[in-house]
C-alpha cells in the first residue's frame, strides 16, 4: 500500500518548530526532487542540518531518512501514473506493459543508494561464497545471479527451495554471503532463515518489493525496489525484472571497480563460445 507521505506532513504541520517547517515546505514543493537527492543536500537546502532532516522523517513516523525516501518514492510514482501519464484510449497492451515497466524501473532506481550498492558489490567480491536465495516465481533469478558470478570467478551457489535454504543457512560461515530475492521477509521460513543468517554473522543482501523495519537489523545491505502493485496491468506483469535490475547494477558495479573480473568474464565467454563453434562445426559432417 502507498502511504500518504505528504498528507501526513500537512496533517502534522501545525505542530513543527520553524525548521521542521523549512523541511515540510522543501519536501512538499520538490518531492520528486527530494527522493533522488542525499540527506546533505536536503539539509542544505533546507539551511538546516542532517540531523534535523534525519529528526523530522522520525517525528513523521519512519524511522529515518532512508525509510521516508523510500515511501516518498513509492507515493511519488504512484500519484505520476495517476496524473501525468494516463494511457490513452486506444493504448495498445504494448505501450501499456511497457510504459508499467519503464515506470517501475524509474522508480526503484531512485530508491538505490548508490553508496550501499558499491559495498555490496565489495562484499559479494570478498565472500567466500555467495548464496542466492529465492523461490517460486524468482527462482531464474538466482540461477542467473549464479551464472553471472562464476562466469567473473566468484563462488556462488543458487538456493530454490525452503528445505535447501535452512540447510545452507545453518552453515553459513562469517566469511559467507547470502543474497535474498524475496517479494517480502514476511513469511515464515524467510523470516527464521534471516534470523539465523545474522546470528551465525553471515554478511547479508536483501533486495525485496516489501521493507519492514525487521529488516534494518538482520540485513547489512537492504534494497527495496517498487511493487508491481501500484501498475496499471498488475495482474499480468511480474517483479522480477526490477530485482534483475537491481542483481544487474551491482554486477556492473563488481565489473567496472575490477578489471580483473572483466577479464575472467571475456575468457569463459570465449571459452563458449569456442565450444559452440566446435558443436556447429561437428553437426556439418
Amino acid at each position: 500500500m502507498v502511504q500518504a507521505v505528504i498528507a501526513k506532513i500537512i496533517s502534522l504541520q501545525s505542530n513543527f518548530t520553524v525548521g521542521e517547517n523549512e523541511i515540510a515546505q522543501y519536501i512538499m514543493n520538490n518531492a520528486d526532487d527530494v527522493v533522488t537527492s542525499t540527506i546533505t543536500t536536503i539539509a542544505k537546502n533546507t539551511n538546516t542540518s542532517e540531523a534535523s532532516v534525519n529528526r523530522f522523517c522520525k517525528k513523521i513516523g519512519f524511522k529515518g531518512f532512508n525509510s521516508f525516501k523510500v515511501a516518498l518514492a513509492q507515493e511519488t510514482f504512484y500519484n505520476n501514473m495517476n496524473r501525468s501519464d494516463k494511457p490513452s484510449e486506444d493504448e495498445s497492451f504494448i505501450s501499456s506493459v511497457s510504459r508499467d515497466y519503464r515506470h517501475l524501473l524509474r522508480s526503484t532506481s531512485a530508491m538505490l543508494d548508490e553508496e550501499d550498492l558499491l559495498k555490496a558489490a565489495d562484499a559479494i567480491k570478498k565472500a567466500s561464497i555467495v548464496y542466492i536465495i529465492s523461490y517460486s516465481s524468482n527462482t531464474f533469478i538466482a540461477k542467473e545471479a549464479e551464472y553471472k558470478l562464476t562466469m567473473v570467478g566468484i563462488k556462488a551457489k543458487a538456493i530454490t527451495n525452503i528445505t535447501d535454504m535452512h540447510i545452507c543457512v545453518a552453515n553459513v560461515r562469517p566469511t559467507d554471503l547470502i543474497i535474498y530475492i524475496v517479494n517480502t521477509i514476511i513469511m515464515r521460513d524467510i523470516f527464521l532463515s534471516l534470523n539465523t543468517g545474522h546470528d551465525r554473522n553471515a554478511t547479508i543482501i536483501s533486495i525485496t518489493s516489501y521493507d519492514s523495519p525487521k529488516l534494518d537489523a538482520l540485513v547489512d545491505y537492504k534494497f527495496v525496489t517498487s511493487d508491481k502493485i501500484i501498475a496499471k496491468n498488475s495482474q499480468s506483469i511480474s517483479n522480477s525484472l526490477v530485482f534483475l535490475y537491481v542483481l544487474d547494477v551491482i554486477y556492473s558495479y563488481l565489473l567496472d571497480n575490477d578489471k580483473a573480473l572483466t577479464q575472467k568474464k571475456l575468457n569463459n565467454e570465449a571459452i563458449i563460445n569456442n565450444h559452440q563453434v566446435l558443436d556447429t562445426h561437428l553437426y556439418d559432417y
